[in-house]
């Protein structure tokens, strides 16, 4: 794979320009008006400046050697197998190509793409790309950091976030980090997405906010629908801009999967939903798909994330491995319970 096409395209954007494949004789006017209206019927908004990476990039879980590169290719016939490819640099030029490869996604992963990429330097800020390689369209650029080894750190700046149910309100918050450049990483510490419904008289919405409801419209209970809502607030420009900018490290709490989720139930989970530990393996899967977090066995969220000899971060599943039931009143006289099992 030669990525030397690269640095005309990106010398003539700036770092959060977008490089997309209507600037390839691959892309035809036939083939425009077909995506835009198989991408209609979902009812989600694409910007079509970005095909087919609709949904940006993203990083996480830096090591000093590694990091975990992200983005999800939007199939236009939905392709058994999509191929993409993937470089790392120095610089956003893409001057100083430091690792790239090939990787393979499908229906199976929800066409996301994850990669670790492994052999960085410590304390580095490093670049990444992709490129769908049968159109040889390409990504927005990312930029991404790696951990500090112990000799290198005195210091660190993250930015924490939380709980950002999308139709209670807009993600400037979001924009503001992805502005902020002396950034070690942003730490999210769940609810990244929520499961409820979208429109009147769901949770959050309001009236005056009518551009801001959720997809879709019912709460998540399969696959398709927690894949769909990721996709929802994925499509966010401020959430995209604030991945493209920082890697995130990221653990879920309770709405990722639903509401006051425990080890075998959740207050907002009924018979009629079928079965909860069905549900929450589908809720684990979607989110180890769409975000950049480091696969594990059995998708398990513990992890620790060393900076250093500054700190620890020791990544903890307070939601659906161990924790019981929680008490529902003060009035509850069987008050032991445990978080971590």
């Amino acid at each position: 794979m030669n990525f030397k096409f690269f640095l005309l395209a990106t010398l003539l954007s700036s770092m959060g320009a977008t490089i997309h494949a209507q600037d390839t004789e691959e892309q035809s006017d036939t083939t425009s008006f077909r995506l835009e209206r198989s991408l209609a019927n979902d009812g989600l908004t694409f910007d079509p400046e970005l095909a087919p990476f609709y949904h940006g990039v993203a990083s996480g879980d830096p090591l000093q050697d590694r990091v975990v590169i992200w983005t999800r290719v939007t199939p236009l016939n939905a392709e058994e197998e999509i191929q993409v490819g993937w470089a790392v640099s120095t610089d956003p030029e893409f001057t100083d190509i430091v690792t790239q490869g090939l990787a393979n996604t499908n229906e199976q992963k929800d066409y996301t793409v994850k990669v670790d990429v492994t052999g960085l330097e410590p304390a580095t800020t490093y670049y990444y790309v992709f490129r769908e390689e049968s159109s040889l369209a390409l990504s927005i650029v990312g930029r991404t950091r790696t951990a500090p080894s112990a000799s290198e750190v005195d210091q660190l700046k993250f930015a924490v976030v939380s709980c950002a149910n999308y139709q209670a309100g807009y993600y400037n918050a979001y924009k503001r980090i992805s502005e902020r450049p002396d950034l070690d990483a942003v730490l999210h510490l769940g609810d990244y997405i929520y499961e409820y419904g979208g429109g009147s008289g769901t949770y959050g919405y309001d009236g005056s906010r009518p551009d801001r409801f959720h997809i879709p419209d019912q709460e998540i209970l399969d696959v398709a629908d927690y894949r769909t809502r990721y996709s929802l607030y994925r499509l966010d420009p401020d959430l995209r801009a604030v991945h493209q900018q920082h890697p995130f490290i990221c653990i879920w709490d309770d709405h990722e999967s639903a509401n006051d989720a425990y080890k075998n139930g959740a207050e907002n989970h009924n018979a009629g939903e079928g079965s909860w530990s069905t549900r929450k393996e589908i809720s684990k899967q979607v989110y180890f798909e769409w975000m950049p977090i480091r696969n594990q066995p059995d998708q398990r969220l513990y992890r620790t994330l060393n900076y250093g000899d500054l700190a620890d971060l020791v990544m903890i599943d307070t939601r659906l491995e161990g924790r019981q039931q929680q008490i529902s009143s003060a009035a509850d006289t069987n008050q032991f319970r445990t978080m971590l099992g």
